[in-house]
């Protein structure tokens, strides 16, 4: 396949095989923490046509680079290619050559890139370094769109914690749940399959003892063949109360439990989780259970960038009244739980999310009986 250099790309075009860059990036999204999850293709020409000749994305944990991936696939057909990347190349070796070397060496011509890297010790010096090798550097394509995808790392580096979202199922009175008795499902299929999405593309899920003990969740991921990227579970439990017979508990061998406590919680409490796989971390206390700011910073320590809070109403209300929420999903069902429910933010009103000047409505979809609402952070 002869291949050319793709420099006649016009900026349409380039926004058009970023996209694609871009869902590529997505595909490991939750699972290459903590590195940012990263999409590259090489792209040559036949004709008057772009081809795509090599893609890649960040691999689990970040032990391998997109633009590897991506030059490893188009092989000597990169020579004189245009390299589409939704993060800025990294200048600095990992565990093999950099990225920019590997752009140097494959002789590609012309490097699109979407965002300059967040991490202000290495901002700039990719494309400075492949602009001195004679490569034509275009940035900035759908920056946007990639400053979302790489959300997780960028909040860790500015605010030292998690990117956090918090997803809600509410009924139309107002309420998530029941306070007592059965577990009631407020939304339906079609909503807990988007929820499985969430997980997948989460590096962990959070909810409180009180959501852990009535519900008594798994929080893996139900698609069938991908309970494997399930999210680490986390439970905000003060006094370590998590009882080593929950359905939580009892899957800690498959899938990544962590209980964050109070360092004073009972020893024989703590012991007893340990015992059963889960990893106990104690931090300090705050108003009425483990300072939750603690907490985020202590899961950003451990290589978490995106956090989905799953409940319950006084995680949710703690979590916003703190300022710590990036994205907000709530899916409205039509079921009426009545005055036996809890509340969806222990009794504050959905307006602090809906009419809040701090988010703006950004997404909008009905999936089947139940709405979708997605708010973003507004500042």
């Amino acid at each position: 396949m002869a291949t050319e250099r793709a420099g006649n790309v016009d900026a349409e075009m380039d926004r058009r095989l970023m996209a694609v860059a871009l869902r590529f990036g997505r595909r490991n999204l939750g699972s290459t923490a903590p590195a940012p999850p990263v999409g590259a293709l090489v792209v040559g020409q036949e004709g008057d046509e772009p081809v795509i000749l090599g893609r890649g994305t960040t691999s689990a944990g970040g032990t391998t680079h997109a633009e590897i991936d991506a030059l490893a696939m188009a092989g000597e057909f990169a020579r004189g290619a245009t390299v589409y990347t939704t993060l800025e190349p990294s200048p600095d070796p990992n565990n093999g050559p950099s990225d920019v070397a590997a752009l140097i060496e494959a002789g590609v011509t012309r490097v699109v890139s979407a965002l300059e890297s967040p991490d202000p010790r290495m901002a700039g010096r990719g494309h400075a370094q492949l602009r001195d090798a004679g490569i034509a550097v275009t940035t900035g394509v759908l920056g946007d769109e990639a400053r979302r995808l790489v959300a997780g790392p960028i909040s860790v580096l500015n605010q030292g914690r998690p990117h956090i979202t918090l997803k809600l199922a509410v009924s139309a009175d107002g309420m998530i749940g029941r306070l007592a008795g059965e577990r009631m499902l407020v939304s339906g299929r079609e909503a807990f399959a988007r929820l499985q999405t969430m997980r997948i593309e989460a590096d962990a899920t959070l909810i409180g003892i009180g959501t852990a003990m009535v519900d008594d969740p798994s929080l893996t991921v139900r698609v069938p063949g991908l309970r494997a990227h399930s999210p680490i579970r986390v439970v905000l439990d003060t006094q370590a109360r998590l009882s080593p017979k929950s359905s939580l508990v009892k899957s800690a061998a498959e899938t990544a439990l962590w209980v964050i406590c109070s360092a004073e919680a009972p020893l024989v409490q703590r012991q007893s989780l340990l015992d059963a796989g889960v990893e106990v971390l104690p931090v300090g206390t705050g108003s009425g259970g483990v300072d939750i700011e603690a907490a985020m910073r202590l899961l950003a320590e451990r290589g978490v960038t995106r956090l989905l809070a799953e409940g319950g109403a006084k995680v949710a209300a703690s979590l916003l009244g703190r300022g710590l929420l990036d994205e907000v999903v709530l899916f409205h069902a039509p079921v009426v739980v009545g005055p036996d429910g809890v509340r969806a933010l222990a009794g504050g009103a959905l307006s602090a999310i809906e009419r809040s000047p701090r988010f703006r409505r950004v997404e909008e979809a009905r999936l089947g009986e139940d709405r979708m609402v997605r708010y973003e952070r507004a500042v």
